[in-house]
């Protein structure tokens, strides 16, 4: 047992109740660790008759039952937001003083409860009856009391019971309602997979339809670009002889119209040598003639003696100038022969 060490009380050993004395489990929660140690601090202070009354007692334990808190004969705590609230009901020994009694058990209890959570806690110690040698025999409000506590511990299992047959007729019922739902679920399943699987059958069937189409239309269109390329080939080909048809009686015409040309000019220009020979000639006829005559003429002594010398001096330079006119054209005779190229023979 724990209580204040700067108290100046003297604690005095009590019995404590049996519910005292049981161990707690070691999985006990920190509320039932203090309401253990809230009753057996209060229980040691002196002018502490006992903890709780009979309607307290049997109020607390249907709080217990109902898991509202948890706590022991005459003290009950509560667990809200964060906080303990503990909450102790003694009955006070004749001729203690009341207030000095309920002050001293709030003053040990607070400590206690101190020393075993950093819980914020706060301590409501209610006195409920003084009891003296007068109480030793039971009084017909006591006997009334006791009963209406008996009552309310029967109402109390009673309403234990209700409560878990209540919990177990829910427990059934959410049973039967989960197997009926699983039952549901299991049947939309199965409905949701034949629908899938329909519907997987049909996306597959369009798909392989959609890739017959595909494929035919690839193919169509493979053979529309076989004959179109074919075509193209063809009459690119055919282009390509005639253009080659084309060029090569274009070259043939070319050259013989060259040939002819060339073969016309080599015809004129013989013959125009043939001519300027004719002509060369017949000047070196003339020339020779023209000299011949100037040298009879000198040589006569005839009238052409009684001639000035100046005439005959002029009939000398033209008969000389005429020859000289007539070797030159030979000599342009020769050279434009000479310069003609030969006759080709286009057969």
């Amino acid at each position: 047992m724990q209580h204040d060490p700067n108290a100046h009380t003297q604690v005095t050993e009590v019995p404590l109740p049996a519910e005292l004395t049981e161990p707690l489990s070691e999985d006990a929660s920190t509320v039932a660790v203090v309401a253990r140690t809230a009753a057996e601090t209060a229980l040691g202070v002196p002018g502490v008759h006992h903890l709780g009354g009979i309607a307290a007692r049997a109020a607390d334990q249907l709080r217990q039952q109902l898991g509202r808190s948890a706590g022991t004969a005459g003290v009950q705590v509560d667990d809200e937001d964060g906080a303990l609230g503990v909450r102790v009901s003694v009955v006070v020994s004749y001729p203690h003083p009341v207030i000095a009694v309920a002050d001293e058990v709030r003053k040990q209890v607070t400590a206690a409860t101190r020393q075993l959570s950093d819980v914020p806690t706060s301590v409501d110690v209610r006195v409920l009856d003084v009891h003296g040698p007068f109480d030793d025999e039971p009084s017909p409000l006591g006997r009334a009391a006791e009963a209406t506590g008996d009552a309310v511990k029967q109402a109390a299992t009673a309403t234990v019971d209700a409560t878990k047959r209540a919990g177990d007729a829910t427990g059934e019922a959410l049973k039967e309602a989960a197997t009926v739902t699983a039952d549901a679920t299991k049947r939309a399943a199965s409905a949701t997979a034949d629908v899938t699987k329909r519907t997987a059958d049909a996306t597959a069937d369009v798909a392989r339809q959609a890739a017959d189409a595909t494929r035919d239309a690839a193919e169509a269109t493979a053979d529309a670009t076989r004959r179109a390329a074919d075509a193209t080939a063809d009459a690119t080909r055919r282009a390509a002889d005639a253009t080659a048809d084309a060029t090569k009686r274009a070259v043939d015409s070319a050259a013989e119209t060259t040939g002819n040309v060339r073969d016309a000019a080599a015809e004129t220009l013989v013959r125009s040598s043939e001519l300027a020979a004719d002509a060369a000639d017949s000047a070196k006829d003339a020339a020779a003639g023209a000299r011949d005559a100037v040298v009879d003429a000198a040589a006569a002594p005839t009238a052409a003696e009684s001639t000035a010398p100046a005439d005959r001096a002029a009939a000398e330079d033209a008969a000389a100038a005429a020859a000289a006119s007539a070797d030159a054209a030979a000599q342009a005779a020769d050279t434009d022969a000479q310069a003609a190229p030969p006759r080709q023979d286009r057969s």
